[in-house]
């Protein structure tokens, strides 16, 4: 027996695809609403974009589903660090996490159009970044991992060694933390 889908994901981050199938979320592809042009701390900027990407998010054609927007923003002492635009932006960000604790949130945003209902939850966790040698950073830049990545690093990547979750959850670090997501749909349940 087929298990019906339970949302739409209004993100086009194969690691988000990946958790949700990992933990037998069912769900169709949308596309994500405008990223708003916010300002506030980090976890302030998470929220505004995850709902703004549920709420303006765009189903397929028929569906009823509701939206899942999700966000997320390294934070540094307060500041984010977003998606490097190049090489050299890339390792300016690692080498600023170098040694040192920061704090990674991500938002999660279920909207239901039909019903006009919005939950949300923030996640966040700390993550160690020890001292990068030069020729592992070097290595880890020829990868190209960091490329679309929020404080130019992915966690799983296998090609990094030097991140360690040390409080809160490794897939919220990822990118969704499923828990959230499944609290959600509980509590948007008709």
């Amino acid at each position: 027996m087929a298990v019906a889908a339970r949302l739409v994901l209004a993100s086009s981050s194969p690691r988000r695809s990946e958790l949700l199938r990992a933990a037998g979320i069912e769900f169709v592809p949308g596309l994500p609403g405008p990223e708003p042009a916010a300002a506030g701390t980090p976890e302030q900027l998470a929220v505004a974009r995850a709902r703004s990407k549920a709420c303006g998010g765009v189903r397929p054609s028929g569906c009823a589903l509701p939206l899942l927007g999700v966000d997320t923003v390294v934070d540094v002492d307060g500041v984010e660090l977003g998606k490097p635009q190049d090489r050299s932006e890339a390792a300016a960000m690692l080498r600023r996490l170098a040694g040192r604790l920061h704090r990674v949130h991500t938002a999660h945003c279920l909207f239901d159009p039909g019903r006009g209902l919005a939950v949300e939850e923030l996640a966040s966790a700390t993550v160690a970044c020890r001292d990068i040698a030069a020729a592992e950073l070097e290595r880890y830049l020829d990868s190209g991992d960091w490329r679309g990545k929020a404080g130019s690093y992915g966690i799983q990547d296998g090609t990094q060694m030097f991140l360690r979750v040390v409080e809160g959850a490794y897939d919220t670090v990822v990118g969704l933390h499923v828990p959230a997501v499944l609290r959600l749909l509980r509590a948007a349940a008709p």
